[in-house]
């Protein structure tokens, strides 16, 4: 009976050391991903093209899209100071995009000051409180 007492003992103490060297290298897997991004100039651009391209549809539907579009775009940035120049560009990609979309009504913007000021502001500012995320991640 001490020869089960034993094989039991030992099952048990070498079950619990292989899920320990197991779990490590999944969690390192998104970051090196996103460390390719960032060094590889081609992938970048494509990532970054990508993040523009989505947080402006999302910002076409909510405002809550430009804070997503500043964060996306600054994530794929190589530094943290150039992922705050990524979010400024995609503001005013989505001031060019309102611009636009108003048409001939361009117009008479200048005569709706207020109103221009908060759209500004918002387009350059709810990108860079997206860039955030750059300095967290």
């Amino acid at each position: 009976m001490s020869d089960d007492g034993d094989g039991e003992g030992s099952a048990s103490s070498s079950a619990s050391s292989p899920p320990a060297a197991s779990s490590s290298p999944a969690a390192s897997a998104p970051s090196t991903a996103l460390t390719r991004v960032r060094r590889e100039p081609r992938r970048r651009l494509v990532a970054l093209a990508v993040a523009v391209a989505v947080g402006l549809a999302l910002a076409s539907v909510h405002w809550l899209g430009l804070v997503a579009a500043g964060a996306a775009a600054s994530l794929v940035a190589p530094t943290a100071r150039r992922g705050v120049a990524y979010a400024l560009g995609v503001g005013v990609l989505a001031l060019v995009a309102f611009a636009v979309s108003l048409g001939p009504a361009a117009g008479v913007l200048p005569g709706m000051r207020p109103v221009i000021y908060v759209a500004v502001a918002a387009a350059l500012g709810l990108p860079l409180l997206g860039s955030l995320a750059r300095w967290v991640i």
